[in-house]
C-alpha cells in the first residue's frame, strides 16, 4: 500500500523526496527502501532510520538499498554520529541528524560542529509530546530552523503535523526540506493534497 501510494505521488510529480518512515522500515524491513526506489526512480528516497547505534552499518544498509538521505538521532553518541556521517558520505549518500528528543538543538549543533561533525541536514520535529514538554509552536520550530540555517550554514528539514494551513507559514523561509505525512497519506485524494501543500509552500 505504501509503495502504491508513493508510485502515484511520484508519477504525478507532486513530491521530490519520498520518506520511508521509521514504523514502515520496522514493519517491512530495509527492503521497503528498495521497493520505493523502484517505484520512484526520479525522486530522492529518505530512510528515516533514527539510528542510535552502529552508525556505519545502518547508513550502509539503507544507502545500499537505494536511499539517498538517511537519518541518525542527535541524541546518539558522537562516535555513532561520526560513523554514520562518514559512511553516508563515503557511499555518496546524505546524512540528516534528527533532533527529536534533544532539548536544545542549537547547543547540540554547536557541539557537533565543534568536533568536526557536519551533517548534510539537521532535522527538527514538532511532535505532540515535544509541544507539551517544551511548549513549542510551529512558529517556534520554523524560527529554530531558520536560526540553525543562517547561523551555522546548515541545510534544515522540519516535520510534525504540517498541512495546508501550516505550509504558508513556511513559505519564503528557505527551509530546505518540509516533511509532510498524514496530511497527504491520510487524505481522500493524496495527489491533490500534496499539490495543494506544494502550492501553499510556493513550489510549482
Amino acid at each position: 500500500m505504501a509503495v502504491d501510494l508513493a508510485r502515484k505521488l511520484c508519477t504525478a510529480r507532486v513530491v521530490d523526496i519520498v520518506e520511508a518512515g521509521t514504523p514502515l522500515i520496522k514493519s517491512a524491513g530495509i527492503f521497503i527502501v528498495s521497493a520505493l526506489r523502484i517505484a520512484c526512480p526520479n525522486a530522492e528516497i529518505m530512510a528515516d532510520l533514527k539510528t542510535m547505534d552502529v552508525g556505519a552499518l545502518e547508513a550502509r544498509l539503507a544507502i545500499n538499498s537505494g536511499a539517498n538521505i538517511v537519518s541518525v538521532l542527535g541524541a546518539a553518541a558522537n562516535e555513532t554520529i561520526s560513523e554514520f556521517i562518514n559512511e553516508a558520505r563515503r557511499l555518496n549518500g546524505k546524512s540528516l541528524v534528527d533532533m527529536i528528543s534533544v532539548k536544545d538543538p542549537i547547543t547540540r549543533v554547536k557541539e557537533l560542529l565543534s568536533i568536526g561533525l557536519r551533517p548534510d541536514y539537521v532535522g527538527l520535529h514538532l511532535g505532540i509530546d515535544v509541544q507539551r514538554s517544551r511548549g513549542l509552536t510551529i512558529e517556534d520550530l520554523i524560527n529554530e530552523a531558520i536560526n540553525i540555517k543562517n547561523n551555522f550554514d546548515l541545510a534544515v528539514a522540519i516535520a510534525g503535523g504540517i498541512d495546508e494551513k501550516i505550509a504558508p507559514k513556511i513559505r519564503g523561509t528557505n527551509i530546505d526540506i518540509v516533511v509532510v505525512g498524514r496530511a497527504i497519506t491520510q487524505a481522500a485524494d493524496p495527489v491533490m493534497a500534496a499539490r495543494v501543500i506544494r502550492n501553499s509552500l510556493g513550489i510549482n
